[in-house]
């Protein structure tokens, strides 16, 4: 892998705001702040077209973020009104929390995947969320405090704001609906059920959200007990090799080349993972909860240094290897009076 956005990099290495860029021909990238959370901001793209730009991820909704978002158009010469579509690789807030503020001033449309879609259907009831949060927390075997810190700090984020459904839906191979702009949809669930990467065909260059990122492997978490996320994730880093665009434009952190390559190590960075949480897992002798794994996993920082949704996005991960496990045969899992304990099959 070669780091081709420098300028972003070495921002990024002095923990500094990365500058306005123009990438490509008709190509910029804006810098959007997410507040409080040590991935420090977004890059939304902007991508030219015949009758204007196409928006691929506003950012989090705070007004600093907004300042930053128009304050960077403004770099760019390119009045807000001149965006036609927003496009979203998926909708956790600091992806989609502005998109509806983009819309609002510009006109635009809004188009994602539908299980995105239906995602934000389903967050919409408030009380719902709350409870479910709630319930899965305890089969996870977090304890009470982690709970109540958790539920309070997203409601300190402004995470639980109501965020706009999207008026086009957008499929594996769909091309953007803009005139003179091959705009090509890719399905990558993992990260997401509908997280999607955009290729521009004309310049060869592929925007991955959070599905690629060239130094930290996104969070996997798991959506539902009846799903495989990491299956999924490791299907769409499979689903792009071969593919070697010109450049690879992520969401977070900087530009880089040779896609394979990190391709190859993002899958081999889950089989470590995978081996490290069965070893966990058939070293105990009873059942373990997914709090309890994810403490003994092997973290960028010590588990004691985590931040409350540090540690939840923990769990979301070590589930999603538990299931991949116990798709496999590995480990099995057993509900005990509403908690969920891990453990290696009876012999």
């Amino acid at each position: 892998m070669q780091v081709t956005g420098t300028l972003q990099r070495d921002a990024w290495q002095r923990a500094e705001f990365p500058p306005v860029e123009n990438v490509a021909p008709g190509v910029w990238s804006v810098p959007v702040p997410i507040i409080g959370n040590p991935l420090r901001y977004v890059l939304s793209y902007l991508i030219e077209h015949d009758d204007g730009f196409v928006m691929i991820d506003p950012g989090w909704n705070h007004p600093d973020s907004w300042q930053a978002l128009t304050g960077g158009l403004a770099q760019c010469e390119i009045p807000l009104s001149a965006v036609t579509a927003v496009l979203v690789t998926h909708v956790h807030p600091d992806h989609h929390g502005q998109s509806g503020q983009v819309r609002e001033h510009s006109g635009a449309w809004v188009g994602m995947h539908p299980a995105e879609d239906a995602f934000l259907e389903r967050r919409g009831n408030q009380g719902l969320m709350r409870d479910g949060i709630q319930t899965y927390l305890r089969w996870c075997g977090a304890p009470p405090s982690h709970r109540e810190e958790l539920i309070a700090s997203r409601q300190h984020v402004g995470q639980m704001a109501p965020m706009v459904r999207a008026e086009r839906l957008i499929e594996h191979g769909d091309l953007v609906d803009v005139p003179g702009l091959r705009l090509r949809a890719v399905w990558t669930p993992g990260h997401t059920p509908g997280h999607l990467c955009f290729h521009d065909e004309t310049r060869d260059l592929l925007l991955t959200g959070d599905h690629i990122l060239p130094r930290i492997t996104p969070n996997i978490s798991f959506y539902d007990m009846a799903s495989n996320p990491l299956d999924d994730y490791l299907g769409s880093l499979a689903k792009l090799h071969g593919l070697q665009p010109r450049e690879v434009l992520p969401a977070h952190e900087y530009r880089f080349t040779d896609l394979d390559s990190r391709l190859d190590d993002l899958t081999e960075h889950h089989r470590e993972r995978l081996a490290e949480t069965l070893d966990i897992v058939a070293r105990n002798g009873g059942g373990l909860t997914a709090w309890q794994i994810a403490n003994g996993v092997t973290w960028s920082r010590a588990w004691a240094d985590l931040a409350s949704f540090q540690r939840q996005a923990a769990i979301g991960e070590v589930l999603s290897h538990l299931l991949q496990l116990q798709a496999r045969g590995l480990v099995t899992e057993a509900d005990v009076d509403g908690v969920g304990l891990w453990a290696a099959p009876a012999a």
